[in-house]
């Protein structure tokens, strides 16, 4: 028990440790200025690019020149502004001929990259509430939404992170086959691939932790199933002895009759005052027992009663 305690806290610090990466990730290049500007997916050489400056980074919203570590010449603000130097700059015979021939591709890598990531990070979001549930108290319903939320989360994280490296490796390609200067931004990419790794251990952990909760579940309910198997039992008794009473009027039928049979040979023989005496149940226990305990056979009871009463 304090071992799932302790990994669901480290798997919760896991999850919001990654939640505020993507949104650091979602908010690069909202400002050209101050920590987010230090946040960029790719920074290259765009000298020549027609009206281009010598170093040009993209961000999420905008790309910016870059001159003495400063952000300047920055574009307007667009949401998941596309990497594309021929839209960005406009077609240039200095461009790599990566970006003329297969424009779409890093257009559209670029902006379905950002659009995954928000909504992993939606995702993302709404399993903070199931994973705070479960710090305290594994309810299946609980368990069931931090699972599929982790893994859907998992999911469309690790396809922006794929999206993401796969265009910017191919532009940093297309730019080092001219000689000139490409980098990929150390940081955005630490931090998705980062988030991926945090995320996919929570969500291994969310399925053992539903495996386990739904195992105890079933066991709880074994021992349910041992309860019935004991009233079978009980019932069981129940039946053996409902089939001793009923042989308990046949047995009283033969003694009876037994017993009327000996008075019609000796009718001198029965006494009122002993059979107020003895109350008749009394003497029908006593002799249903002595029939249990001695089977007597069907004519020799008769002859022992003679015998004794001459």
């Amino acid at each position: 028990m304090i071992f799932n305690k302790f990994v669901h806290a480290i798997s919760y610090l896991f999850l919001i440790g990654a939640g505020l990466l993507c949104f650091f990730l979602i908010l690069n290049g909202a400002r050209s200025s101050g920590t987010l500007a230090k946040f960029y997916w790719f920074e290259a050489n765009t000298n020549g690019f027609n009206n281009a400056p010598i170093i040009t980074r993209w961000y999420n919203y905008r790309f910016c020149g870059v001159m003495g570590g400063n952000l300047v010449d920055c574009s307007k603000s667009v949401a998941a502004q596309a990497f594309s130097p021929r839209d960005n700059f406009g077609a240039s015979s200095a461009m790599p001929s990566t970006f003329l021939n297969d424009r779409d591709a890093y257009y559209y890598l670029s902006r379905v990259g950002w659009a995954m990531l928000l909504i992993g990070l939606f995702f993302l979001i709404l399993t903070i509430i199931p994973a705070t549930v479960i710090l305290f108290k594994t309810v299946t319903s609980m368990a069931i939404w931090l699972t599929v939320g982790t893994w859907t989360s998992l999911f469309f994280i690790l396809l922006a992170a794929c999206l993401y490296t796969g265009c910017y490796a191919k532009a940093k390609k297309g730019f080092h086959s001219q000689g000139r200067r490409g980098k990929m931004g150390p940081r955005n990419f630490a931090f998705i691939w980062t988030s991926v790794f945090l995320l996919l251990v929570d969500a291994i952990w969310a399925s053992v932790t539903l495996g386990l909760h739904r195992r105890k579940k079933s066991r709880d309910s074994g021992t349910y199933g041992g309860g019935f198997h004991d009233n079978t039992s009980s019932s069981e008794g129940h039946m053996d002895k409902s089939t001793f009473n009923s042989e308990k009027p046949r047995s009283r039928t033969f003694f009876t009759k037994l017993r009327t049979k000996r008075e019609l040979m000796h009718p001198h023989a029965h006494s009122p005052t002993r059979d107020q005496a003895v109350p008749a149940d009394e003497v029908e226990y006593e002799t249903r027992e002595y029939a249990v305990q001695q089977p007597v056979q069907p004519v020799q009871p008769v002859a022992n009663v003679n015998e004794t009463m001459a």
